[in-house]
C-alpha cells in the first residue's frame, strides 16, 4: 500500500463524507470507523485534544472499515488470529497485544479466522497533532509518511494503548492533561520508530527561562482546581505541547501532569491545615474529582491519609 503523507492529509480535514472528522475541540459529533453498536466505550464528547479512543467489539468475519482523515491504531485485546486485508492482499498473525497501523485516508476491507470474541482497541490520531509534534522536533511535516504495518509488536504502543484504555474506562483525575500528555509521548514514538523520517539527533533539552517558567507556574497555580490540559499549559508558554513537556521536564524534573499533582497536593494541605473544610470540599477545590482520588495521591506522596494532616 502506498504510505499516505501526515502534512498532506492534514490538508484534507474538514472535507464531506466520511473524512469530516474532528480533531480538536469542536461541536461535531466524533465519528469513528465502525458502526455505533459495535463500540463498547468512546472518548466522544470528552474533549480530547488531537486522540480519540474507542474499545470495539466486530461480530463479524468480513467487513470494511471506510477510509478517515485520521491515522488509526488497532490493538488486539483478544485472543490470537489470523486476520486478511484484502484490498492490499496482506495477511498476518493478530497476537495479543499486536498492534496495526493504518494511515490516514487509507479504506480497508478484513477478513477475521477467529476462535472466539474480536475485541479491539482504535486510536485515532489527528494528522494536526503529528504535525505539529513534528514541527515542535525540527522535522519537516511534509516529509513524513507511514505505512500500513499488520500485527507489529511494539511493547511502547501497547503499554500506551492500555494506560489509554484505562482512562477511558475509569475517567480518572486530570483525564485531559494526562491524554494529551499520552497522545504526545505516541506521537513522538511513532514518528522515531514507524515514519519515513530519520531521527535527528536532538540537542538536549534546557529549559525555560525563568519568566517564562514562572508564567506557567502562576498559571497552574491559578487554575487548579479546573481539568488542566497541557495545550492549555503550554500556550502560557506559546510552545507546541511536545515541546512544551520536554523544556518543562528539564526545568524542574517533572512532566507536567505529575507537577500539578504535586501541587495539588501541597495545596491540600494548606487547605487541611487552615480549614475546617470537609475532604469531599477541599479535594474539590484542588482539582480532584474525588475525594479517594485525593486520598490516593496523598498518601502515594506525603505516606499518610489526609485525614492525618489534621
Amino acid at each position: 500500500m502506498t504510505p499516505v503523507s501526515a502534512a498532506s492529509v492534514c490538508q484534507q480535514e474538514g472535507r464531506q463524507g466520511v473524512e469530516q472528522t474532528p480533531f480538536e475541540e469542536s461541536t461535531h459529533e466524533t465519528m469513528f470507523d465502525v458502526p455505533p453498536e459495535h463500540i463498547v466505550l468512546s472518548s466522544s464528547g470528552r474533549g480530547w485534544h488531537g486522540l480519540d479512543v474507542a474499545e470495539i467489539i466486530h461480530p463479524l468475519d468480513d467487513f470494511a472499515l471506510p477510509a478517515l482523515a485520521r491515522h488509526i491504531l488497532v490493538i488486539n485485546l483478544s485472543p490470537p488470529s489470523t486476520i486478511q486485508e484484502r484490498l492490499a492482499g496482506r495477511q498476518g498473525h493478530l497476537g495479543t497485544g499486536n498492534v496495526v497501523i493504518l494511515p490516514a485516508g487509507a479504506p480497508t476491507a478484513w477478513h477475521l479466522e477467529r476462535e472466539a470474541e474480536v475485541r479491539h482497541l482504535h486510536l485515532y490520531l489527528s494528522p494536526t497533532l503529528i504535525q505539529e509534534i513534528a514541527t515542535a522536533a525540527d522535522i519537516d511535516p511534509d516529509t513524513i509518511e507511514f505505512a500500513q504495518t499488520l500485527g507489529l509488536f511494539d511493547p511502547q504502543i501497547e503499554t500506551i494503548a492500555l494506560s489509554l484504555l484505562s482512562e477511558l474506562r475509569s475517567e480518572g483525575l486530570g483525564g485531559r492533561l494526562y491524554v494529551e500528555s499520552l497522545a504526545n509521548i505516541l506521537g513522538i514514538h511513532l514518528l522515531r520508530q514507524h515514519s519515513s523520517v530519520k531521527q535527528p539527533s536532538l540537542p538536549r533539552a534546557v529549559g525555560l527561562d525563568r519568566a517564562t517558567l514562572r508564567l506557567v507556574s502562576t498559571y497552574i497555580e491559578e487554575h487548579l482546581a479546573e481539568d488542566l490540559s497541557l495545550s492549555a499549559i503550554a500556550a502560557v508558554a506559546y510552545l507546541s505541547p511536545y515541546h512544551f513537556a520536554r523544556l518543562f521536564k528539564a526545568s524542574t524534573g517533572f512532566a507536567p501532569h505529575r507537577y500539578v499533582i504535586g501541587r495539588r497536593i501541597e495545596r491540600a494541605k494548606l487547605l487541611l491545615s487552615t480549614t475546617k473544610w470537609s475532604l469531599t470540599t477541599i479535594a474539590h477545590a484542588v482539582g480532584f474529582a474525588h475525594e479517594s482520588h485525593l486520598a490516593l495521591h496523598f498518601k502515594r506522596l506525603t505516606g499518610f491519609l489526609p485525614s492525618a494532616s489534621r
